[in-house]
């Protein structure tokens, strides 16, 4: 009787621990980001807005640029960003693209955010560094396939302007290639979480790329947040 109520007396202790866990929402850093990463995906509707600016180590910066978007039954409806190159896509994506390639994830902040109005954790997160540089190199060798059409299609009525245009493009394919294979990128987030809702409220990125520019090493990085715009009657749970 006694071996009995000790197993007994140890699975209630098991229970208890559990429930206390769930209840006072102890959880690792990496469970948070697989349970906003639900959350926003089950979000039918929501906008979201932010700026970017990039730049390189040696202290030249570019003018930093606004954009916003809209999401409306999962999928995204507008966007617009005051650069064409922004780089700036569905969100949902980054998360997507973060779950699947953690390589630490960290708790930065439990508890009231700065106006003590809502419960929120901070979770910083840094990315797979290859996968982070392979991601970077699809980008940017899909952007310059864009413009690169945009180019030609414009010109396409004079053939002399074609085939200049498509020396040009050849050029430019060749010198991305040779920056594309010394490409390394490292990439930070920092994700604020509404605990209650369980929904991102802001994400913040930085990317560091180096590489190699005619002999050079260059080292060029871009920050970026995002603020989530989710009115409490679009949030069911």
């Amino acid at each position: 009787m006694r071996r009995n109520s000790s197993l007994i007396g140890v699975l209630i202790c098991c229970v208890f621990v559990a429930a206390c866990s769930i209840i006072s929402g102890n959880r690792t850093a990496e469970e948070w980001l697989e349970l906003v990463h639900a959350g926003m995906i089950a979000e039918d509707d929501f906008r979201f807005s932010g700026s970017v600016v990039m730049g390189f180590d040696e202290g030249v910066a570019l003018a930093p640029f606004a954009f916003e978007g809209q999401i409306e039954k999962h999928k995204q409806i507008a966007m617009h960003a005051q650069q064409s190159s922004s780089f700036v896509h569905n969100p949902i994506n980054d998360l997507d693209f973060i779950v699947e390639n953690i390589e630490h994830a960290e708790i930065i902040h439990n508890g009231l955010d700065e106006e003590k109005e809502k419960n929120i954790v901070v979770i910083g997160v840094e990315v797979k560094p290859e996968a982070a540089t392979e991601r970077w190199k699809n980008q940017l060798q899909q952007e310059l396939n864009n413009v690169s059409l945009q180019v030609l299609s414009t010109a396409q009525k004079d053939r002399q302007l074609v085939e200049a245009l498509k020396k040009e493009v050849e050029r430019s394919e060749q010198e991305l290639e040779r920056l594309l294979e010394q490409l390394k990128v490292k990439t930070h987030y920092e994700i604020t979480i509404d605990t209650t809702r369980i929904v991102a409220l802001h994400m913040n990125e930085q990317v560091n790329m180096t590489y190699v520019k005619e002999g050079a090493e260059v080292k060029e990085y871009r920050k970026s947040n995002i603020t989530f715009d989710l009115t409490p009657d679009e949030v069911i749970r």
